[in-house]
């Protein structure tokens, strides 16, 4: 019956409704032939008169004004998608390899351990990265004597494998095993292991 008086109303701003008057103009002008019709069978049964109420204030919910919440949780998500289809064209930011899909970070370390895994993440480090705010030469690795970088660091020298294979139970893998969404449990022993957890 609610649906009836609503297509009944001149007044009504309800999109849906005034879709469905405007497809019942056009079958008209086609020659069609419509009658509404109400079945009262929900009077008297206490249940149905209560779905008849449930079905008659949810079309009142749709013509007051659309809550706050709802549309910044719509545009956040929509914000969200669309900065995930770029950051996908992103390859070649180092980023990119540890954290290919956007999300928050997990954060349940120390403070210490939290900025030694941001400054691993984005992979410029006081240890990797000092030399330029003095305009000196890059800094080599105390183990064989290659360029110091992040990736050195973690994945590529050769000098301290066999640590990293007690640490990590491999001696080769990328950068997302060790500072991906949740970080592996053994970076910190492994980097204060090989004297550099102070340094980055």
């Amino acid at each position: 019956m609610s649906l009836l008086e609503s297509l009944r109303s001149s007044s009504t701003r309800n999109p849906l409704i005034n879709e469905v008057k405007d497809f019942y103009r056009h079958l008209l002008s086609k020659g069609a032939r419509i009658l509404f019709s109400w079945v009262p069978s929900h009077v008297g049964i206490t249940g149905n008169e209560l779905a008849d109420k449930s079905a008659k204030s949810a079309t009142e919910f749709l013509t007051r004004p659309i809550v706050y919440a709802d549309v910044r949780s719509a545009v956040n998500q929509w914000c969200h998608c669309q900065w995930q289809e770029k950051w996908n064209m992103e390859t070649n930011n180092k980023l990119h390899v540890i954290k290919p899909v956007l999300s928050h970070w997990v954060t349940k370390l120390n403070r210490r351990c939290d900025v030694v895994l941001t400054r691993l993440r984005i992979g410029h480090t006081r240890l990797t990265h000092k030399y330029l705010l003095f305009a000196e030469s890059p800094p080599t690795c105390s183990h064989c004597g290659d360029i110091l970088t992040v990736k050195h660091i973690l994945t590529d020298c050769v000098a301290v494998d066999r640590r990293r294979l007690r640490y990590f139970r491999s001696s080769s893998f990328d950068l997302s095993f060790l500072l991906g969404q949740i970080p592996h449990f053994n970076l910190f022993m492994y980097l204060k292991d090989i004297g550099v957890f102070h340094d980055i």
